[in-house]
C-alpha cells in the first residue's frame, strides 16, 4: 500500500487563476463562492502538479474527485486556507481540520455517549470529528449518518491510531498533527 498527503496553504486568486488550466476554470465558474473556487482550484492544481498536467480530473456518482490513471486514488480536503491531497494505489480518504475550531459545542450531533467519553479522556473531539469526516468520503456512496454508522471504537495513543466501524466494517484511521492542523487518513 503506497499513499502520500500534500497539504498547502491556498495560494492567491491571482496565482490560482494564472496556474489553472481552462478546464478547472470552466469547472470553478460554476460556484458562487469565491472561497469555494479557490478550494478547488488550489486542490486542482496540486493534482495536476503531482500527477501531470494532462490528467483528467472527474467526479464519481457521490460528488467523490477521481482522476483517469489505474490504480490511482485521490481524496481531498479542505480548511479555510489549505487544501489537503491524498494520493494512493487503493481507495483511500483524508479530512484536515483547524485545531482551534470548537468541536466539543456540536459533540452530540457527531459522537455518541460512549465517543464522547474516549474523546474526553484524550482529548480527541476535532481527531474524532476529522475520522467521521474521512470515513464519510471513504465510504463513497452517501447516506452515512455519523451516529450510527461510524463508531469509533478505540484510540491507540501509541501510533495515533482510531480504531473504528463504517458501516459495521472494521477500519483504522490514522491520525497526524501539523501545527495548528488536524489530519485524518485511511488507506
Amino acid at each position: 500500500m503506497s499513499s502520500r498527503i500534500v497539504i498547502e496553504r491556498i495560494a492567491t486568486e491571482e496565482a490560482l487563476y494564472a496556474s489553472a488550466t481552462p478546464e478547472d476554470l470552466a469547472v470553478v465558474e460554476t460556484f458562487a463562492s469565491a472561497s469555494r473556487r479557490a478550494e478547488a482550484l488550489a486542490w486542482r492544481g496540486v493534482v495536476r502538479r503531482e500527477l501531470g498536467s494532462e490528467v483528467a480530473i472527474s467526479y464519481d456518482e457521490f460528488g467523490a474527485p477521481e482522476v483517469n490513471i489505474p490504480n490511482q486514488y485521490i481524496s481531498v480536503s479542505h480548511s479555510r486556507d489549505v487544501v489537503a491531497v491524498m494520493f494512493a494505489s487503493q481507495p483511500c480518504a483524508v479530512d484536515v481540520e483547524n485545531s482551534r475550531r470548537d468541536f466539543r459545542r456540536v459533540a452530540s450531533k457527531y459522537l455518541t455517549t460512549e465517543e464522547q467519553v474516549l474523546a474526553e479522556r484524550y482529548d480527541l473531539f476535532g481527531a474524532m470529528w476529522c475520522a467521521k469526516e474521512a470515513m464519510y468520503k471513504y465510504h463513497r456512496r452517501g447516506g452515512v449518518d455519523f451516529l450510527r454508522d461510524t463508531i469509533i471504537k478505540a484510540y491507540r495513543p501509541e501510533d495515533d491510531t482510531l480504531v473504528a466501524t463504517l458501516m459495521n466494517n472494521m477500519l483504522e484511521v490514522r491520525l497526524h498533527r501539523d501545527g495548528e492542523l488536524l489530519i485524518a487518513e485511511i488507506c
